[in-house]
């Protein structure tokens, strides 16, 4: 009997791609360059949201100022990744340098928004999955920046990328091979709420094992909300992968530099990871375990 695990995610043989004039230099640069320039939007307000939520400020009563000045930010200064590398990462009125990190989020989400479509297009998967994986990526960042600023992983953030997995589900079910919007909403909980038990669990034998706290709240619903984009087989990548990845960290760079990260960057690599790679690891999941 042969399954395919891709139902879940409607690989069927859509031309969109070409529909769209992708092939083509000329439109492909143009659009190209303007989904980068709308994720590096994204990825500017994003450096918001990490900077305010964890603080308890308010994302939209105060405009984007200098935290040293107190100087309100001019928009000719605001622009994403450009007004970074013109002022060198300096404020204008205090000369004071931002960090880099500020650059980093903005160049990131432009590139992995601009990858998605090219990587989804050339891979013949339906645009419908584009939506999620990008909202994926947008709460990710934003999530595995407040862990590595702050060390927490805000509700507001989490549940927020919850209920529009939901929402996405409910208006998008056929990128869960579904055809009645119920049937996705259920699949998505259920991607979410299983492996986020079981991380639950989890935590607790280890803090009663190890008398420490070996897993946050904050990494089990991250790992949820990573669930009801992805669905099993791409959260179950995600925390194998993560774990893999902050394992090596630990013993390598920690060693080296009495470093700490939290959990949840590596987690978000792991997604990023099946989110480029899911066709050939699906692939692999049915010769694994099937066949």
């Amino acid at each position: 009997m042969n399954f395919d695990l891709g139902v879940w995610y409607h690989l069927a043989q859509e031309d969109w791609f070409i529909r769209w004039g992708l092939i083509y230099p000329g439109v492909w640069f143009v659009v190209i360059f303007w989904v980068f320039a709308f994720g590096a939007c994204i990825g500017s307000f994003l450096n918001v949201c990490i900077w305010r939520i964890p603080r308890g400020e308010s994302l939209s009563k105060a405009a984007s100022h200098c935290t040293v000045c107190g100087n309100p930010i001019r928009w000719y200064d605001n622009i994403p990744v450009a007004s970074y590398l013109i002022l060198r990462g300096r404020c204008r009125s205090c000369r004071t340098p931002y960090s880099a990190s500020y650059f980093a989020v903005e160049l990131l989400c432009g590139i992995l928004t601009a990858l998605l479509v090219v990587k989804s297009g050339l891979s013949e998967q339906s645009a419908a999955v584009i939506p999620g994986r990008m909202l994926l990526i947008f709460f990710g960042v934003a999530c595995a920046g407040t862990d590595w600023r702050f060390q927490v992983v805000p509700n507001k953030l989490t549940f927020s990328g919850m209920a529009m997995a939901l929402l996405l589900a409910a208006l998008l079910p056929s990128v869960w091979g579904c055809d009645k919007f119920w049937m996705a909403v259920i699949w998505s909980l259920l991607s979410g709420v299983i492996p986020a038990l079981l991380l639950w669990l989890f935590a607790l034998a280890g803090k009663k094992i190890a008398g420490q706290e070996v897993l946050g709240m904050g990494d089990v619903k991250f790992v949820a909300m990573c669930g009801m984009f992805l669905g099993l087989p791409g959260v179950l990548f995600t925390v194998i992968a993560g774990s893999f990845a902050g394992t090596l960290w630990g013993i390598i760079i920690k060693q080296s530099f009495k470093a700490k990260l939290p959990f949840v960057p590596f987690l978000m690599l792991g997604a990023v990871i099946w989110i480029f790679a899911d066709i050939p690891l699906l692939d692999w999941y049915a010769l694994l375990f099937i066949r």
